[in-house]
């Protein structure tokens, strides 16, 4: 399977970065653009949800399995191979969590200066605004 055939199957699909971000279709209340998918060099497409971290169920969901994010098994099977293909994966979920450290820190950034010009916030933004602390908070867990 390819990023576009992965693609095909979500909803609210957009370019982001390296990668695309979508809808996830596990059906959470913070589903909205929370799906990360990004495909590596080497053909592995990289899948986090930064609000339900369910990447089996995810793939349930579309009705795949965790071997189909994979273009086929690593064919050397030494230690230092499968350290490499760890530190591939840490990598990519680093990036992806550095992306959306930098689009919620524009959240944030955006609230400060309306607070700081007197202006109250909607509830609209004030619900925004924790969604981005929460954000925030899972891309520290995976950066951690």
């Amino acid at each position: 399977m390819n990023a576009a055939m992965l693609l095909s199957r979500l909803e609210g699909v957009r370019r982001s970065g390296d990668g695309w971000r979508a809808n996830c279709p596990n059906g959470h209340a913070k589903a909205r653009g929370s799906l990360s998918v990004t495909e590596a060099d080497d053909g592995r497409i990289l899948l986090s949800c930064f609000a339900c971290h369910d990447t089996p169920a995810i793939l349930g969901t579309l009705g795949l399995e965790l071997a189909d994010l994979f273009p086929e098994r690593i064919r050397d099977p030494s230690p230092e191979a499968r350290q490499r293909a760890r530190d591939a994966v840490k990598r990519s979920a680093w990036s992806a969590a550095l992306g959306v450290l930098g689009r919620e820190a524009g959240v944030v950034l955006l609230a400060a200066r309306d607070m700081l010009a007197g202006k109250a916030l909607p509830p609209g933004d004030v619900e925004r605004l924790a969604l981005a602390e929460d954000r925030i908070a899972r891309a520290r867990e995976v950066l951690a």
